[in-house]
């Protein structure tokens, strides 16, 4: 299914992030109540934007 944050799916930014989401899930630490796509896909573009002010 088509979300805005498509074009982050390839990075190995999505691939950590989404690894970490699925660690504080099975550990019952959270709690998705949000598409995974989007909650990933946030997290993406805030980092991205934070390292785009850096430079």
């Amino acid at each position: 299914m088509s979300h805005p944050y498509e074009k982050f799916e390839s990075t190995a930014l999505w691939e950590i992030i989404n690894k970490g989401i699925d660690s504080l899930v099975e550990n019952n630490d959270i709690e998705e109540t949000t598409r995974r796509e989007y909650i990933v896909g946030y997290l993406c573009a805030l980092i991205s934007e934070a390292e785009i002010e850096k430079e």
